[in-house]
């Protein structure tokens, strides 16, 4: 699950990119182009994984496991702002699964 700790220090770091965007463009990305940007690493992870199961050359300066946890930060970063609990959504997502698919938890 996503921990308490790991939504703050996502914050954290989205809040160190909004300066960085600030000082260098006069604003903070939209999350328009937040999404824009993880559409730009779901590519880039689409490509590393197809490297990694041998059907694409590497041409991507990243590391899978690195890109794949990148666009996971970028998941948690988007549902911040637009304000979806991401811990409770993924916690009834989980339910409603384990019961349609007739899952018995531990």
């Amino acid at each position: 699950m996503v921990s308490d700790d790991w939504i703050k220090r996502c914050q954290a770091i989205r809040q160190a990119y909004r300066q960085l965007e600030i000082r260098h463009h006069g604003q903070e990305w939209s999350i328009e182009e937040d999404l824009l940007a993880l559409g730009n690493d779901i590519g880039n992870l689409n490509r590393l994984v197809m490297t990694h199961q041998g059907r694409y050359y590497d041409e991507t300066p990243y590391q899978l496991e690195q890109k794949l946890v990148e666009n996971i930060w970028w998941l948690i970063t988007l549902a911040d702002r637009l304000d979806i609990d991401v811990q409770t959504e993924m916690e009834t997502f989980l339910n409603d699964k384990e019961q349609l698919l007739q899952i018995k938890k531990d």
